[in-house]
């Protein structure tokens, strides 16, 4: 199989989640692993624990979740140094588990690394798959005594689908917010608080809610008719990820770098714009052969979020959560300071460090993670 098949069916998960098995399973079985994994690393009441987003098929969940419970203080030490090792750049860097220790002997003296090695899981390599919030999106691949480690040509090529499987992630939070898998065929897109369309490679418009129709046509988005989208008034970011599978996945562990941002006059609210191939045996929407799932956040509608959700992800003040809840209502600045009765420039202040904590570059992207991270009650696997 070639690539292109591989990444457009990582990005067919992103709207078709129960599809990740499979995918981690092809990526384990194209680098010679057993298996691999999708989990996070969040913050309880009880400490840091470590949850399981996905795995591949050959696993058994239950059986991983144990393991998950049993180890976890030792799990969460190694997670903490693939971490550290993979987080330079923004480029996906998968480490080798040999990196966690002085040398192989201390490594299996560890109790997580002996458990494993009884499961017949001798060698791991892992990565941060997401460095705009690190605690999320964490990738691992298990190798078997006879086909580990992994070899510096298998980890290359790792390394070159990761970026891909980050993007899909990330746009998948969004897609999957209202735990409903995108069907155009039925009333459930009415319902979204953002914009959903499917949109073909020759920017025709297949299906669309009416957030996405209103969002395009206040942007100035749609062709003659509104039946499609303009390529003349199309960012030219938005145009080249509309053109091919090839324009995806090149931020590496930065996806949020690939989503178009269109401010409104005001300066203070915008649209942020993220897009994914998507292909027609992935039980799609469409019968097209090359078409795009675009979504469309407007930083001035009010969303719901779940504030104590996005603080397992990185830490809020009881302040920072106020203001946070008021920004993703669509509240301006200075009427979220008469409400509080605060200053606009202590509500400024607090506002950039909710900038700071999420990776977010303005308050349209804040809205996006914030209404994306509240769906972790999203994850219902996570053994919290």
């Amino acid at each position: 199989m070639q690539d292109s098949e591989l990444i457009a069916k990582i990005y067919d998960c992103a709207s078709h989640p129960k599809l990740w098995g499979d995918i981690l399973q092809e990526i384990a079985d194209r680098a010679d692993a057993y298996g691999g994994m999708i989990f996070d690393s969040c913050r309880t009441s009880k400490g840091e624990r470590i949850g399981l987003y996905s795995c591949s098929s050959v696993y058994d969940p239950n059986v991983a979740l144990h393991y998950a419970r049993k180890h976890n203080d030792y799990e969460i030490i190694d997670q903490a140094k693939f971490a550290r090792l993979s987080s330079d750049g923004d480029e996906v860097n998968l480490i080798r588990c040999e990196a966690l220790a002085d040398d192989r002997m201390a490594l299996e003296k560890q109790p997580n690394v002996r458990a494993m090695m009884e499961m017949g899981i001798h060698y791991r390599a892992g990565a941060l798959l997401s460095k705009e919030t690190s605690s999320m999106d964490r990738f691992a691949l298990q190798f078997t005594h006879s086909n580990g480690p992994i070899t510096q040509d298998e980890l290359e090529w790792v390394e070159t689908i990761l970026p891909h499987v980050s993007k899909s992630l990330s746009i998948g939070r969004v897609l999957n917010s209202q735990k409903q898998e995108i069907d155009a065929k039925t009333a459930v897109l009415a319902r979204l608080p953002f914009g959903v369309a499917i949109v073909s490679a020759g920017k025709e418009l297949l299906s669309a809610n009416p957030e996405f129709m209103r969002i395009a046509e206040e942007c100035n988005l749609l062709a003659r008719g509104g039946r499609g989208l303009s390529v003349d008034r199309l960012p030219d970011d938005m145009r080249r990820m509309l053109g091919g599978i090839s324009a995806h996945g090149t931020k590496g562990s930065r996806p949020r770098k690939e989503a178009v941002y269109l401010p409104f006059d005001d300066g203070e609210f915008g649209v942020f714009l993220e897009i994914s191939p998507t292909t027609p045996d992935a039980g799609a929407v469409t019968g097209s052969h090359s078409s795009f799932v675009v979504t469309a956040l407007d930083s001035r509608k009010s969303h719901e979020i779940d504030a104590e959700a996005i603080a397992k992800y990185f830490p809020l003040s009881p302040s920072e959560k106020l203001v946070l809840e008021m920004v993703v209502r669509g509240n301006t600045n200075s009427e979220i300071a008469q409400e509080r009765g605060r200053t606009v420039e202590t509500v400024n202040s607090q506002l950039k460090a909710l900038l700071r904590k999420s990776g977010s570059r303005n308050r349209t992207e804040l809205v996006r993670v914030a209404v994306s991270l509240s769906s972790s009650a999203l994850y219902p696997d996570l053994p919290y």
